[in-house]
């Protein structure tokens, strides 16, 4: 390499270096603070349509925050009553994956055709009603609404039409 090349390669890393460690003085809003972030989530949050409130749980990701107590081992919210549903991102694959698991170990007959959650008739409902089931039939544990990280605990009554989740 010629001492042109050299000189102009050493004068770009020294820029680099500088520009990094340097304080970023664009003018860009400074973070907010804990309380403001709060306040603007709630902002963002009210101005969505009703859902039901999640439950995070910590035993199978330990970077989710939790609102969840432990009542004599069952899973609740405050003392409020909770129910295991599907999430919204879940994959057809894994939602059918889901309901022949929970077949395997509950009575769907609710989600046949004639049972009172036939209606609405797809997957996601389906999955969402035994695996419900499932995790009532095991005491509510937060585990047994894992589902390969495809469950959700709420503590909004998920129930539609003839379709009652029982608590």
């Amino acid at each position: 390499m010629t001492k042109t090349k050299q000189l102009s390669a050493f004068v770009l890393l020294l820029l680099i270096i500088y520009l990094l460690c340097s304080p970023m003085t664009t003018g860009a809003v400074p973070p907010a603070n804990e309380g403001e972030q709060v306040r603007q989530f709630e902002l963002v949050r009210a101005s969505e349509p009703t859902r039901p409130h999640i439950i995070q749980n910590r035993e199978h990701n330990s970077e989710q925050a939790t609102d969840m107590l432990k009542v004599d081992g069952k899973a609740s919210c405050e003392g409020q009553t909770t129910w295991c549903i599907v999430k919204p991102s879940t994959g057809d694959e894994r939602l059918i994956a889901n309901i022949q698991f929970c077949c395997d170990h509950v009575d769907c007959s609710i989600i046949q055709p004639g049972g009172a959650c036939y209606e609405p008739n797809n997957n996601y409902s389906h999955a969402s009603v035994v695996m419900h089931l499932f995790y009532r039939a095991n005491n509510k544990l937060p585990h047994t609404c894992y589902f390969m990280q495809s469950g959700l605990i709420i503590s909004q009554d998920p129930s539609v039409g003839k379709c009652i989740y029982a608590p």
